[in-house]
């Protein structure tokens, strides 16, 4: 199980989502969640937290969103090395394969499809602990 005090961020242009998924999560007793409601102000939020303790290490991340989009910030984070150890779940209503594809292959570590239920949140954050592993593994050798 992943820490409770693990830093999350979760992007959001829909005030609603935001909540909901900070209700989960904070439900099951995580502490540290910040919100944004679009790729730049996340992008801000991250920059703020670089190299510090603080870092998120988990963001929940939305596509469709105003002044930068999901997979916009999605290839901005991996194509920087600071952020390569931050699991990205997309969490999105675009449930066409082709969405899918394109965001795994942009590099996403999770895809859930809107609408979500609590259990599908809490098993993705469960299963980022065998992600952090590999990563972990893979810095090792």
């Amino acid at each position: 199980m992943l820490p409770k005090d693990t830093p999350i961020l979760i992007v959001d242009d829909h005030f609603l989502m935001r909540q909901t998924v900070k209700n989960i999560l904070v439900g099951d007793g995580y502490t540290e969640i910040c919100t944004a409601c679009n790729g730049q102000e996340a992008l801000t939020k991250l920059k703020e937290r670089l190299n510090t303790r603080a870092m998120f290490k988990v963001i929940f991340l939305d596509w469709n969103m105003p002044e930068m989009d999901g997979l916009t910030f999605l290839r901005i984070c991996r194509n920087d090395f600071h952020l390569e150890e931050v699991a990205i779940i997309m969490l999105t209503a675009n449930a066409e394969q082709k969405d899918v594809i394109t965001a795994l292959g942009s590099g996403v570590t999770a895809y859930i499809t809107k609408p979500m239920s609590r259990e599908t949140i809490l098993q993705r954050m469960k299963q980022l602990e065998a992600w952090f592993a590999s990563i972990k593994n893979a810095s090792k050798s």
